[in-house]
């Protein structure tokens, strides 16, 4: 009988049963680089600020609005500890920035301020250090950095230092190292590739971390930092033996590219083998066979433990009421060497995680909740994953002595409707159904571009915005997601077809390879008939100062799949240096999805829809 024991390090999460009536939060990110906290929601909005200290926090209560899904705590970085989002009462979702220990800010300099009656922004001034008593003793000054070392407890994960993109793998570098230094070793098995990086180092939250993969031949990677003078980094991927070679670069983005040579298409067909309708009996498959359970990890902002095999699995669980151990059975199914899991901190919901192979076919799974920890149901996302819900009763409290932050409302947006020289006879008829059509999302960030900006976090809020717009005339509008989750390229074709939308509109994000920065643009494509895409694209040009490459039919599975007029919309390059700068501006998104909804609107009118 084998023992693994995976340490799994995650955040707390909470669960409440809430009234249907309220708006909801639908979108909101950190970003970073700017100290900036964006949100969007589904109804208007009047944000209530101020600032709390020990520890420093900006609270934001937003009344009337509900979270509709488990609290978030995301651990940020630097100077800011992490962002908490959750249900304050019935009525009121909060956010909560947490700065780090021993920094504060001047409750005057925060800006809250509204992009437009649904669309926020917070932004921070740049923390300070809070003064140490005179009488305390001083550190001493430190001539040189410290040597990279690991930390004595797993680091918090950071989703965007390692990133699985459509050309490859993406790993976030705080140092770069040199491309002529740069050596790579395959095993004499074939199984594993080692890129040795002189002079590179990997940031915290990937120092000795093995993270599954299970995409393009990949299985696993693995990162290393050795503790030299000189730092050293070493990654290392686990590959099937047929996999061509992988080569590696440093991307002019900053960070490190590995690709397999000859890229990705030379690796697509490299699957595991699959279960034969006739091999449903656990008798008759062999060992070799039998789906393997790689590894466990905790998603979806720390609310589901997700048990990943690369075969299609079948799993059932109970729980035991006095113990609140979740039991999971996994047949006809064994076990990898080793299983893949980050580690636990202190913090972590689950205490306790076994794994064992029963018998030669059967893998069971014991899961120990943390104090303040339920677990909810089981349930198959797909045909290869098994997913626990994890839940928390902890609530978040406040201090006293809190502080007020001024709020800037919105201005008052001109509204998106057509021309006035037009009468209201040409407003839209009832039952116009438009299909919005986010792309990427989830597991899928699509293009990753300059300061690792996701075009999914681009294209999600002018989304929303265009859905929010239309209604806003009288429109009927479905998203084929309205979160930060996956959806299949059929699955949004069927959506459309199967309710019989009139309009499909898909909005993308563009990105090119290599030192290209220089290129920007929006560009709409179609399949069938142009006149919608035109109408778009007449639209923005005339409203939005952005370079035009015009409007181009293309070959796209969701314009060829679906039978009504559709579209694609790239709103620009993610990688592109002008294009970049204003999709990072909430503002811009929000003009960009003005006019868009505008376009939409101008179609509907021309067609007398």
């Amino acid at each position: 009988m084998r023992f693994h024991w995976l340490l799994l390090s995650i955040l707390s999460t909470l669960l409440f049963t809430l009234p249907a009536q309220a708006g909801r939060l639908l979108y909101w990110r950190f970003e970073s680089n700017d100290n900036r906290l964006v949100f969007t929601t589904d109804s208007q909005v009047q944000p209530r600020a101020q600032l709390i200290p020990d520890p420093t926090r900006v609270v934001l209560d937003l009344p009337g609005i509900i979270l509709e899904r488990p609290s978030v705590n995301q651990a940020i970085g630097g100077t800011i500890k992490s962002v908490r989002i959750g249900q304050f009462n019935a009525q009121t979702t909060r956010l909560v920035i947490e700065l780090a220990p021993g920094y504060t800010l001047d409750p005057q300099k925060v800006t809250v301020k509204g992009i437009s009656p649904t669309q926020w922004t917070v932004d921070l001034p740049t923390p300070q250090r809070i003064a140490r008593p005179s009488t305390s003793p001083s550190l001493p000054p430190r001539s040189t950095p410290a040597p990279l070392r690991p930390l004595s407890r797993p680091p918090v994960p950071n989703y965007n230092d390692f990133q699985i993109t459509r050309s490859g793998l993406f790993i976030n570098l705080e140092r770069n190292g040199s491309n002529s230094q740069m050596q790579i070793t395959r095993s004499d098995d074939q199984k594993t590739i080692e890129f040795i990086l002189p002079e590179a180092s990997l940031p915290q939250s990937l120092l000795n971390q093995t993270q599954s993969v299970n995409k393009y031949g990949v299985s696993e990677i693995r990162f290393e930092q050795t503790l030299t003078s000189t730092p050293e980094a070493r990654v290392t991927i686990r590959v099937d033996e047929d996999s061509p070679n992988w080569q590696g670069y440093y991307s002019r983005l900053g960070g490190l590219v590995l690709m397999p040579k000859g890229g990705i298409s030379q690796v697509r067909d490299l699957t595991y083998p699959k279960l034969s309708a006739n091999n449903n009996s656990s008798s008759s498959v062999s060992q070799n066979q039998l789906p393997t359970i790689s590894a466990i990890q905790l998603s979806n902002n720390n609310t589901q433990l997700l048990i990943q095999s690369n075969q299609p699995i079948r799993g059932r669980g109970n729980i035991d009421r006095r113990t609140g151990v979740y039991t999971i059975n996994i047949p006809n199914t064994q076990l990898a060497e080793p299983v893949v899991g980050p580690q636990l901190g202190k913090n972590s919901p689950i205490y306790e995680l076994k794994v064992r192979q029963l018998k030669p076919e059967s893998v069971e799974i014991l899961v120990k909740p943390s104090l303040g920890i339920r677990f909810g149901r089981l349930t198959q996302p797909n045909q290869q994953v098994l997913a626990l819900d994890v839940h928390s009763v902890r609530t978040l409290t406040i201090s006293p002595d809190p502080k007020p932050i001024n709020i800037l409302p919105p201005a008052n947006a001109s509204p998106i409707i057509p021309d006035s020289t037009n009468s209201s006879s040409g407003a839209p008829k009832e039952g116009v159904l438009v299909i919005i059509d986010p792309g990427h999302g989830g597991k899928d960030p699509g293009a990753v571009g300059l300061k690792g900006l996701q075009e999914k976090n681009v294209i999600l809020p002018i989304s929303l915005d265009v859905s929010r717009l239309l209604q806003e005339q009288g429109v009927q509008v479905k998203l084929t997601r309205s979160a930060d989750y996956f959806v299949s390229l059929r699955g949004r074709a069927d959506l459309a077809n199967r309710v019989g939308a009139d309009i499909f509109v898909s909005i993308h994000a563009n990105a090119v390879g290599g030192s290209r920065s220089h290129i920007n643009g929006m560009e709409v494509f179609y399949y069938g008939h142009p006149d919608l895409s035109e109408a778009i694209h007449r639209s923005i040009i005339r409203s939005i100062d952005v370079d035009d490459r015009g409007v181009k039919k293309g070959r796209f599975y969701v314009l060829r799949k679906s039978g009504m007029p559709a579209s694609l919309v790239e709103v620009g390059f993610v990688t592109g240096t002008e294009d970049n700068r204003k999709l990072s501006d909430p503002a811009y998104r929000l003009k960009m999805a003005q006019a868009i909804a505008k376009g939409i609107l101008d179609y509907i009118q021309q067609k007398k829809l």
